[in-house]
């Protein structure tokens, strides 16, 4: 702290201190913002040390208090003063990390458990059936048919040709799809050869494997691969493609090469705080300059955690 010095009278020298400012008074947002951080702080530090995110009971308890903290309609000021906290950003981009694991984890899990119940003997009805307890089963439901609803304006004919980037070991959405798009068949994406060898395998329980293909590719990876772009009329990206948005921007540039232009391009991204579960894709300058027009932006306030963006490949 900065002090005056001055000389007295008598040629003194007299040090004048002067009176501390008090630090503001927390709005109700800040002091809202405060809470919030430290609540999922304290799940972060419950989850981090866990030497596995496989499902189990602690696991599924602090993953679900996490995801209902952040569907809780919050103030664009509450919000807005999180993400200004110091070390927010790197709470939030290393619990989007363990998110992912989880996830990955948990689909995992629910792909093998149906495979084993269904039996050694086809039996679509029952495998389906079996699908359906999956947890989340509901939210896929809901997510896929706000996408579609979403995309479908931006259409010029039902689509043929589908892919799906990031499809993981359980394709719900793709499975949800071929039923909103009867006609149309799906190739599903994955750099994860394990999880699309079990991916593939369900879908042959399911029934649906005349309308489902596999391709084992990192979509990131613009030299390499055997899948045919531009067959496309639809694109999906998984909201775990990228990290963060500029590695999801980056994802999509090395893709617009490879698109046919018209191609529309459907992206989970996340608002608010349901940020801190999952990356962001930023409608920047940089997607439009790295190829894409932005059709539409859907942020729902349910239980649906993830925002849906659709884009077009630009000519």
């Amino acid at each position: 702290m900065d002090q005056q010095v001055a000389r007295g009278k008598h040629g003194h020298t007299r040090v004048d201190t002067p009176v501390s400012t008090p630090p503001p008074t927390p709005t109700p947002a800040t002091a809202a913002a405060q809470d919030l951080y430290r609540e999922i702080k304290t799940i972060y530090q419950q989850l981090a040390p866990l030497p596995s995110l496989a499902p189990c009971d602690l696991v599924n308890a602090l993953l679900t208090r996490l995801v209902t903290i952040c569907i809780q309609p919050c103030s664009p000021d509450v919000v807005d003063h999180f993400h200004r906290l110091d070390a927010a950003a790197t709470l939030c981009h290393n619990l989007q990390n363990l998110c992912a694991i989880a996830e990955g984890e948990l689909e995992r899990h629910w792909a093998h458990k149906t495979l084993q119940d269904a039996g050694p003997h086809p039996n679509p009805l029952r495998t389906r059936t079996l699908l359906a307890t999956f947890p989340y089963h509901a939210n896929y439901l809901s997510l896929s048919h706000l996408e579609a609803s979403l995309l479908t304006p931006f259409l010029t004919h039902p689509p043929s040709t589908i892919a799906f980037i990031g499809s993981g070991p359980l394709p719900l959405t793709s499975l949800c799809l071929l039923a909103h798009f009867p006609t149309a068949t799906i190739t599903n994406i994955d750099r994860d050869a394990d999880a699309l060898a079990v991916s593939s395998a369900l879908t042959e329980k399911l029934g649906y494997a005349d309308r489902m293909t596999f391709a084992c590719e990192d979509a990131a990876d613009a030299s390499g691969g055997r899948t045919d772009w531009e067959a496309f009329d639809v694109v999906f990206l998984a909201a775990l493609v990228g990290m963060r948005s500029p590695e999801k921007v980056g994802v999509l540039r090395g893709l617009r090469g490879r698109l046919r232009v018209g191609t529309v391009v459907v992206c989970r991204s996340a608002r608010g705080m349901r940020g801190v579960l999952y990356p962001v894709l930023e409608l920047s300058e940089e997607l439009q300059g790295a190829g894409f027009e932005v059709l539409a932006e859907l942020h729902p306030w349910n239980g649906v955690v993830n925002s849906v963006v659709v884009l077009r490949v630009k000519a």
